[in-house]
């Protein structure tokens, strides 16, 4: 990956929008979105879900003390981040402080939300619930957190928190139910 690569990634990422990175940038928004698609073939990694953006964000502010370089087939792939980054003292009360008190239902509708590219019909189909629900539970996860969920990278920093405090299954099956599609708070 080129300097150039890696300053657009980091600008497009902490700009958080096409738009916003192509005024940072004084490009076109056009110009931006195929570079991006670009990086997308090149990293072989859908740029838009969140743990991919978690991903290089972590890798452009912490070196990883290996570059991603081509294979020998020519193909591009993502490293792995450095072994334990997210297990440190300093990261887990980060993740805290961000995402620490969600009841279990509202961290498991996050988790599967941002999993699903913060796109909430498949979310919904995901946890077997009404996309109205998870409307409501969203809205509940924003208030908690005072956190705008529209915005790209708090939607990437959140990905992270819930990663590094994760002591159980975030998935639908660990949804809380009673009977049906109703959901019973513990």
């Amino acid at each position: 990956m080129t300097p150039a690569h890696r300053h657009l990634l980091d600008v497009w990422l902490r700009t958080g929008t096409v738009n916003a990175a192509a005024g940072a940038l004084g490009l076109s928004a056009g110009t931006v979105r195929a570079r991006l698609g670009h990086l997308t073939g090149l990293l072989g990694a859908d740029l838009p879900d969140a743990a991919v953006r978690a991903y290089l964000l972590l890798a452009l502010r912490a070196p990883t003390g290996h570059h991603d370089a081509p294979a020998p087939d020519g193909s591009f792939t993502l490293g792995t981040l450095p072994a334990g980054i997210l297990d440190t003292e300093a990261a887990r009360t980060w993740a805290t402080s961000l995402v620490g008190g969600l009841q279990p239902h509202l961290r498991i509708a996050l988790a599967c939300w941002l999993r699903h590219h913060a796109k909430t019909a498949p979310a919904a189909t995901d946890l077997h619930v009404h996309r109205t629900t998870l409307t409501i539970w969203l809205t509940q996860c924003a208030d908690h957190l005072k956190q705008n969920l529209d915005d790209p990278t708090t939607r990437t920093e959140l990905h992270l928190a819930l990663e590094a405090t994760q002591d159980g299954p975030d998935g639908p099956a660990a949804l809380p139910r009673r009977g049906g599609r109703t959901y019973h708070r513990l």
